[in-house]
């Protein structure tokens, strides 16, 4: 017998749909995605209000933090609403979640109905990575294999980050960019996010 999709299953397909790979997305927009998907699971309970087709903010919240914690594999990273320091409402994949969108995407697709892979996600993340491989630092990488005569002002650069910018910064833009080359499957930009995650641990870890 097949397994059912679960709530998280749908929650981060909405999320992956809508680009949640390369951008942060509110959480309305992962709670209406989400119901479009399978409103019988996403919808208000009142009938009045399943009738008008209000999708369930809450459900949707409770799937994307269960996504986060470290148990289930810390698959996504965000909030809902703004905190008082100011950091906004949104979500986004780490690469382990990335990783995980891309190896249970057929088994997702194939249990919802007339659904068809997103291929806006997947081509800009192809953009994003073509245009990285011609930084500086990963093309001095490809040559010499290893970091000798490199800095971590280069890291930051590459990162498109101020040499000062909070190592909370630093980490976002560098998973970001795992999570990219994570969806493509490309080895060669992996393997050099590994081997940078060793090298600028202080930073990116």
């Amino acid at each position: 017998m097949e397994k059912e999709l679960s709530k998280m299953d749908i929650v981060l397909f909405a999320l992956y749909k809508l680009g949640g790979v390369s951008n942060k997305i509110r959480t309305e927009e992962i709670a209406w995605e989400a119901y479009q998907l399978d409103k019988e699971k996403f919808s208000w309970c009142l009938p009045k209000f399943i009738k008008m087709g209000f999708p369930d903010k809450l459900t949707v919240l409770i799937a994307l933090e269960t996504a986060h914690k470290e148990k289930y594999g810390r698959l996504v990273v965000g909030r809902a609403g703004r905190d008082a320091g100011g950091k906004l409402d949104g979500w986004i994949f780490t690469p382990q979640g990335a990783k995980w969108i891309k190896e249970n995407e057929k088994h997702i697709l194939d249990r919802l109905v007339q659904e068809e892979a997103p291929v806006i996600p997947k081509r800009d993340a192809e953009r994003f990575i073509k245009k990285f491989k011609t930084d500086p630092l990963f093309k001095f990488y490809q040559e010499k294999k290893d970091f000798s005569n490199t800095t971590q002002y280069m890291f930051t650069d590459m990162l498109v980050c101020a040499p000062d910018a909070s190592k909370d910064i630093i980490k976002q833009k560098f998973e970001k960019l795992y999570s990219n080359a994570e969806l493509v499957k490309d080895l060669e930009v992996i393997d050099f996010l590994n081997a940078c995650k060793e090298k600028f641990r202080d930073i990116t870890s």
